[in-house]
């Protein structure tokens, strides 16, 4: 049994004192290879050194304050593309009305589509003030957060409520002389 041992205790030494070398020859060889890459870095010239970063930094562009003129241009285009999405909606839905009208339409059938479609104007209203709000309230926001005035909202909120009204009046006047014209048949 001691020989057994004596024989486990050779083969652990071995293997320890060999383990040690292998990560002494290891170490040694990660040293040399920096040591290398050190020295190759060290001789190419550089242009930016430590000191220069500290010294320059570069603007970035969440640090530029935007141009008052560069916001109201973005968000002019997008109230004009807001505002011809909306006729656009609009206008397909005259034409729902107008597919589902025919000649032979008796008063019951039209009062059926007049509430039928006075309920969905209804709805494409209030979604069509729900985006404009949204969009007239991130215009503000992003004005505010540059500290230039909300003038620029305020008069598209106008010009918005303005031609509401106008396409309100002239839907109206367009069903109305529909309505007329169905009479005199």
């Amino acid at each position: 049994m001691r020989k057994l041992l004596l024989v486990i205790a050779i083969i652990m030494i071995y293997l320890v004192s060999n383990g040690i070398s292998w990560v002494e020859r290891s170490l040694n060889q990660l040293d040399k290879e920096e040591i290398e890459t050190t020295e190759e870095s060290e001789a190419q010239p550089t242009t930016n050194r430590w000191g220069d970063d500290i010294l320059y930094i570069e603007p970035s562009e969440e640090n530029q304050k935007p141009d008052e003129e560069q916001i109201i241009r973005k968000y002019e285009t997008t109230f004009e593309d807001l505002k011809e999405e909306t006729v656009n909606e609009i206008d397909e839905m005259k034409e729902e009305v107008l597919s589902e009208l025919d000649e032979d339409t008796n008063p019951l059938k039209m009062g059926a589509l007049v509430l039928k479609y006075e309920q969905k104007a209804t709805q494409l209203e209030e979604d069509i003030d729900q985006k404009f709000t949204e969009f007239f309230d991130s215009y503000k926001s992003e004005l505010n957060r540059h500290g230039y005035s909300t003038n620029s909202v305020s008069k598209l909120e106008r010009q918005y409520k303005r031609t509401k009204s106008q396409l309100k009046n002239e839907l109206v006047k367009e069903a109305n002389a529909w309505i007329e014209e169905q009479k005199n048949f």
